[in-house]
């Protein structure tokens, strides 16, 4: 088989570009050559790639020259992003890669523009019928008056993703105190209750194709019992509020209902690739957190059991072959691992 030339941007610090290189590496029935790309050459993703590039932040104006011209020097047939930003850039510029005949595992742009305002995304599904947890835009201190429904978070509604900005209020003055912080620091903030235990917690990922059809899903049940798997603890009357940090582990699973319920939200949102739903599971309800219209920081995990997203995607879209949802129930934990970088 010829060999097939992958470019993966944003391969540091843990991303989910790095998930992807290690999920890409568990391939072994197709011939790939692994290209990866960041902002910093201190990366341990530069370590697990076949040939490593330094490009521009996004923002900057060379960032398109540069990343065009990686793509020419490698003949690249399929390209993932791992950032964010990235995203936003391929999803601006995908008739250019679709003229290079360059694959890329998008969602629609509509969907992308939906689920990265969460506040739009909890009105619109809201409007839809779907099952939420209450929430609420605060701009200002005086929003949160009537608020009634503590204990709560707040986080941003639009931003990049992760843990940061992300606090629990189990009362009034909690959310005063937090809110005219977050508010100096400039911060989109959105009010979501509190709901459920986070030993119910998952993250789900739902993939659909070009025309909206679901592929596939897969579960994942989070372990949040460490420091790598928990990002805050507040403890009231013996009762522990847990909100869990963007590195996920947990036991890979088949949880037909909730997939059931995941998948029915992508088509609600017309997603068209790659759909992540981080939730909790209530009363056998999927009570949403938000949606991430890209691949998840768990697709490694995924990949380990058998469902190995970036290697379906190549082979569905580039080779024309069907989609297999087929993985084993397995639990997985992570670690802290040494890297030697060579400068």
């Amino acid at each position: 088989m010829k060999k097939i030339s992958i470019l993966v941007t944003g391969i540091g610090g843990g991303s989910h570009g790095e998930q992807i290189i290690k999920s890409l590496n568990l391939v072994k029935n197709l011939d790939l050559e692994i290209i990866g790309t960041d902002v910093t050459a201190l990366t341990t993703g530069k370590t697990i790639v076949d040939k490593f590039y330094q490009v521009p932040y996004v923002s900057d104006s060379k960032y398109e020259e540069s990343i065009f011209k990686i793509i020419e020097e490698n003949n690249i047939k399929f390209i993932f992003h791992g950032s964010e930003p990235e995203l936003k850039f391929i999803s601006e510029n995908r008739e250019k890669f679709e003229k290079l005949s360059i694959h890329h595992p998008l969602n629609s742009k509509d969907a992308i523009s939906l689920c990265m305002n969460k506040y739009e995304t909890y009105k619109y599904l809201a409007n839809k019928g779907v099952n939420l947890p209450k929430f609420k835009k605060i701009d200002s201190i005086e929003d949160i008056k009537d608020i009634d429904f503590y204990p709560l978070v707040l986080k941003p509604s639009t931003g990049s993703g992760g843990s940061s900005d992300v606090y629990i209020a189990l009362d009034k003055e909690d959310c005063q105190l937090l809110v005219a912080y977050m508010l100096k620091h400039n911060v989109d903030i959105i009010a979501q209750q509190y709901v459920g235990s986070h030993n119910d917690e998952y993250t789900i990922g739902v993939s659909a194709n070009h025309n909206g059809d679901i592929l596939g899903s897969i579960t994942i049940k989070r372990y949040i019992t460490n420091a790598l798997s928990t990002y805050k603890k507040v403890k009231k009357d013996n009762e522990l509020f847990v909100i869990s940090s963007g590195i996920s582990q947990g036991k890979v699973c088949h949880n037909k209902k909730l997939q059931k319920q995941a998948e029915d939200i992508a088509k609600l949102i017309n997603s068209q690739g790659p759909l992540n739903i981080q939730c909790r599971e209530v009363d056998g309800k999927l009570m949403l957190f938000e949606i991430n219209p890209r691949l998840s920081g768990t697709t490694s995990l995924r990949a380990m059991a058998g469902y190995n997203e970036p290697e379906l995607m190549i082979k569905y879209y580039l080779l024309n072959e069907e989609w297999n949802n087929n993985y084993t129930e397995m639990t997985i934990m992570r670690t802290i691992e040494e890297v030697k970088i060579d400068e």
